[in-house]
């Protein structure tokens, strides 16, 4: 086990890390990579990586504080799926209730790498180029259905 502290400075040292090669990417020129993240233009609808001691996870999340539109949100999402998973490349997991660890629930779709432990530095690479891999594909497939996404979100 590690102390809180020791926990702590092991998720910085991870998340510097990927950061830091990001920078080595074809086309980055020692830039890191600007994430969409939770800037989508989405209200509720953020991009995001996870990992814990057990799985890594690149995931679109709808996070909306009302219920009723994250369910809109999803459904439209997944009336465009076949659109969406041929741009990402493959299949995700689709789930409209996904519990987070702190017990919020979200809808999301999602890839996830497991097992994957955040605190064993050997899984590292792996997890990193997961992770980059799967957010580069994630960000080309939400930018190919946004528009869709988008329609009729001024009246919403």
């Amino acid at each position: 086990m590690f102390s809180k502290e020791e926990a702590k400075q092991i998720r910085q040292q991870f998340w510097h890390k990927l950061e830091n090669r990001t920078r080595r990417l074809p086309g980055q020129k020692g830039k890191k990579i600007k994430w969409i993240f939770d800037e989508t233009g989405i209200k509720g609808l953020d991009l995001r990586f996870d990992i814990n001691r057990e799985r890594a996870i690149v995931a679109l999340e709808i996070n909306h504080r009302s219920e009723e539109r994250r369910l809109q949100l999803y459904e439209k999402l997944e009336a465009c799926k076949g659109i969406f998973e041929n741009e990402f490349g493959g299949p995700l997991a689709w789930d409209y209730l996904y519990t987070k660890d702190e017990g919020r629930e979200v809808c999301r779709v999602y890839e996830e790498l497991a097992p994957a432990d955040l605190y064993q530095e050997e899984q590292w690479p792996v997890v990193m180029k997961f992770m980059i891999d799967r957010m580069i594909r994630l960000e080309k497939a939400f930018l190919e259905v946004k528009d869709f996404l988008l329609h009729d979100e001024l009246g919403q």
